[in-house]
């Protein structure tokens, strides 16, 4: 219960603020503006337990009100603090010579006038304990006063005793603190252990600690008997106990777990008892057990993890042993799991992981241990021999993991590899029969999955054959042992190279070359891959550098990124350096990303794309119609081309659905404003399809395998072109290009010439106009800020005269209304600021281009 405090001043304003204080500070707060008032409240009950008096008062002065309370017996004894605004030491000493507790001067300071009451009531708390105290010593003297001198010396040493305790007590933590005599009584218990306890501390008081606290009286088999606890015996004999963990019972009789230390009494040499210190480790305990879980099973399925396993198996392994009993070991990895995470993230991935377990946990006995020991792979260890292993485990797993199984929406159905290892044939030990039942699972993982397999002793030496190839990968990749090859990229229209893409090869050193679908999935399982993509990165900008160093015709070199370069690192800053360090102008290069690339984690990926595009290079979808492209997804990309795979390209010309994939992929491209771009061209009737559905480049062995470096630069030198069957080039479309600067003519006509354009050049708008005049235009591109006729009126001129020729408008400063105005009204059909970006006008152009040949194919 909080204390009573008498606040008293003539001033309403000071006992408003004291008052506020006080009552704030949780105390009960009574007032008075006068000293007649405080005394009449001093004898109210209850009892004020101090007085705050003010000294100058009218009337009835501070002085006179504590010499009259100090008169009355039933207000002696209550402590007051002068509260004044004279703050001489005379004044002080006088107050205090009259009995006064204490003295605070005014103005007052909160701090100071909480930390006094605070003082004065603590003290009052001590005087009224000691009076206590004294009164029951005093009546103890009073009653053996008569008695001989031996009891009277029997009271003084008790009193010793007494005081010697109370030291000892007060001297310890805030823990729980027991004081036991040699009978097991307890002769004092601090609030703290009292609390915790769930009692009073007088409840405790002279009570049998062990049948009281020790001992649950529920259970009979938990120290039944008093010599039985080794508590009581410590104490009885002197005994020590330091951190002993044990239960004490609650007055609820709920069990806690505490850890205490027992010291004992002494005096003059003779054992009086013990002192009892714990803690209550409940929170250690419960915090040790959640970190020995942790330590021991998965926390996302719950099942055994590694460490566990390996201790219960060599229990197994122990007991088989004795037993001469089967021992099996199964390990299960689920087939292109990752695939999942690539394509629905990995909480749908974590969600198929707790369903596998559900479903595997329903076919193990009392005594199997299964346990999940890293992504996707699962151990079980039983005691089921070869032909129990496949009738009641491998084929069962096999049809648990099979059952689809519906997650966001999404039917998904897996499949799973098992390898089996047997105790004693397979292995003398845990190491060796976990190793075998591995190698057993990648010989059926790598045959294609969905299957079990019994360990074989030639499976090691795939296994290790396996280790090697990867060291020789590592190796290759930091000492430049890998080659790039090109493959070119040919426009379809007018049959010229226009890029290549960039594809690793392998010449090992003893094994000959090694197909990329061998080192590439090697080199994403073992974590190599963001390596391998980066030396590619740089080796073919620099390559590409190198050649336009040369003199070759500038082209675009494309350069593959898997699903797992996204997730490993920063692509976009990789790529930024790699340009900045190799001197290749982005618009030279184009990254072909994956669809389960873009997938996996779409507005991330829609970020990459977005500052992949601030650095001016160029990407595409690779291998598009694969995967689980959203179409609502695919118009936010900032990408440039749709690549279709290869898949589709194969059975064009003999599947009518392949035949229609590909024709939807070409026009949602172009519906787009997107180029389509087809690989594994091989025929010449799938040459023919393409360009009949208007594809607007292709790859593949019909013009060339991917060559090395070296015959790639010849292919270049040769300016070879791709002849189209049965029939000449098609009409070269003609451009014009008007610009009053001579370097940026230059500059333009250089670069659409490789583009395989007919350029035609002007100066000025009226040049351009005699041009017109003379030649058949498709296209125009003209600088809007020239002398004598801008750009602007050109093109509206050439909207009026040649209105089946596209324009393109480049300019820096004309004004934002009159482009809109002239784009709105047909005269522009595209508009670009200057400076421009090389990819971004090379794709308005061809744009344009395509435009102008729908147009032509519908005339009769």
């Amino acid at each position: 219960m909080s204390a009573t405090l008498l606040i008293v001043d003539d001033v309403p304003e000071n006992l408003t603020i004291l008052g506020e204080l006080l009552r704030n500070a949780g105390y009960r707060v009574r007032a008075a503006n006068s000293g007649i008032t405080a005394l009449k409240y001093a004898l109210l009950a209850p009892p004020p337990d101090l007085i705050l008096l003010d000294l100058m008062m009218p009337e009835m002065d501070g002085h006179e009100v504590l010499l009259r309370l100090r008169e009355n017996p039933q207000t002696a004894d209550i402590p007051v603090i002068y509260v004044t605004a004279m703050d001489s030491s005379e004044t002080e000493t006088l107050c205090l010579e009259q009995g006064a507790a204490d003295f605070i001067s005014k103005p007052l300071i909160a701090s100071v006038v909480l930390a006094r009451v605070s003082n004065q009531l603590e003290l009052k708390q001590v005087r009224s304990w000691l009076l206590d105290q004294n009164a029951f010593l005093e009546s103890e003297v009073a009653r053996r006063i008569t008695e001989v001198q031996a009891v009277q010396d029997a009271s003084d040493r008790a009193q010793a005793h007494l005081n010697h305790r109370m030291e000892m007590i007060l001297n310890s933590t805030g823990e729980g603190i027991h004081g036991l005599d040699l009978n097991g009584k307890i002769d004092f218990v601090n609030p703290a252990a009292a609390a915790l306890l769930g009692y009073r501390p007088e409840e405790l008081l002279g009570k049998d600690f062990h049948r009281t606290i020790h001992h649950n009286p529920n259970d009979q088999r938990e120290c039944g008997v008093d010599h039985d606890c080794h508590l009581l015996s410590a104490v009885r004999s002197g005994g020590v106990l330091e951190n002993y963990a044990d239960h004490f019972y609650c007055k609820n009789r709920m069990r806690m777990p505490v850890e205490y230390s027992c010291m004992p009494l002494f005096e003059n040499g003779k054992l009086q008892g013990a002192v009892i210190a714990w803690r209550d480790v409940s929170e250690r305990n419960h915090y040790l057990e959640q970190i020995e879980r942790k330590s021991n099973f998965d926390e996302l399925t719950g099942l055994p993890n590694r460490n566990l396993l390996y201790d219960r198996l060599m229990q197994a392994l122990e007991r088989s042993r004795l037993e001469h009993q089967p021992l099996t070991i199964l390990t299960l990895s689920l087939d292109r799991f990752k695939s999942i995470n690539a394509n629905l993230g990995r909480g749908a991935g974590d969600q198929a992981l707790r369903v596998v377990t559900e479903r595997l946990a329903r076919l193990l006995t009392a005594t199997d241990t299964l346990a999940r020991v890293e992504g996707d792979e699962f151990i079980l260890v039983t005691k089921a021999d070869e032909r129990e292993i496949i009738a009641y485990y491998a084929q069962p797993m096999l049809d648990a993991v099979h059952a689809p199984l519906w997650i966001d929406a999404h039917e998904i159905v897996l499949s799973a590899s098992i390898g089996i290892a047997t105790f004693p044939k397979d292995g003398c030990n845990a190491e060796l029969l976990l190793r075998n039942a591995t190698a057993a699972m990648t010989k059926i993982k790598v045959s294609g999955g969905q299957g079990f397999r019994f360990y074989a002793p030639e499976m090691n030496a795939r296994a290790l054959e396996r280790l090697d190839l990867e060291a020789d990968l590592r190796d290759a990749i930091k000492n430049g042992g890998l080659a790039l090859h090109y493959q070119p990229q040919i426009d379809l229209r007018n049959g010229q190279i226009i890029g290549a893409e960039a594809l690793a090869r392998w010449p090992h050193p003893r094994r000959g070359w090694i197909s990329p679908g061998d080192f590439i999935p090697l080199a994403e399982e073992c974590g190599l891959i963001w390596a391998l993509g980066a030396w590619v990165l740089r080796e073919s900008c620099r390559q590409n550098k190198e050649w336009q160093q040369l003199g070759l015709p500038p082209i675009t070199v494309a350069v593959n990124l898997s699903a797992l370069q996204f997730t490993a690192g920063d692509v976009v800053e990789l790529t930024a350096k790699t340009l900045r360090e190799t001197g290749l102008a982005p618009e030279y290069l184009e990254l072909e990303i994956t669809e389960s690339a873009a997938m996996s984690d779409m507005p991330a990926f829609i970020t990459a794309t977005q500052r992949l595009k601030g650095l001016s290079v160029s990407l595409s979808i690779d291998d598009f119609g694969t995967g689980f492209s959203s179409l609502s997804y695919l118009r936010q990309f900032h990408i440039d081309r749709l690549k279709i795979d290869q898949s589709f390209v194969r059975d064009i010309v003999h599947d009518p659905s392949s035949a229609a994939i590909i024709t939807a992929i070409i026009n949602l491209a172009h519906g787009l404003n997107l180029a389509a771009i087809a690989e594994g061209v091989e025929t010449e009737a799938q040459l023919q399809f393409l360009r009949s559905h208007d594809c607007d480049e292709m790859q593949g062995y019909y013009f060339s395998r991917p060559l090395a470096a070296s015959d790639f630069e010849v292919l270049l030198r040769s300016e070879r072109l791709l002849v189209f069957p049965n029939e000449t080039l098609a009409p070269q479309r003609t451009l014009l290009l008007v610009d009053d600067d001579p370097q940026i003519r230059l500059i333009l006509d250089r670069l659409f010439s490789y583009e395989g354009y007919r350029v035609l050049v002007a100066g000025r708008g009226t040049n351009a106009l005699e041009l017109l005049a003379l030649h058949d235009v498709d296209v125009v591109v003209s600088d809007g800020d020239m002398p004598e006729m801008d750009g602007a009126e050109l093109l509206r001129r050439i909207s009026a005269m040649y209105p089946q020729t596209l324009r393109i408008l480049l300019s820096g400063t004309l004004d934002p209304m009159l482009i809109a105005r002239s784009v709105n009204q047909g005269e522009i059909f595209r508009f670009l600021t200057k400076p421009w970006k090389t990819a971004e006008l090379r794709e308005a152009v061809r744009e344009a281009f395509r435009v102008v040949e729908e147009r032509k194919s519908r005339l009769p």
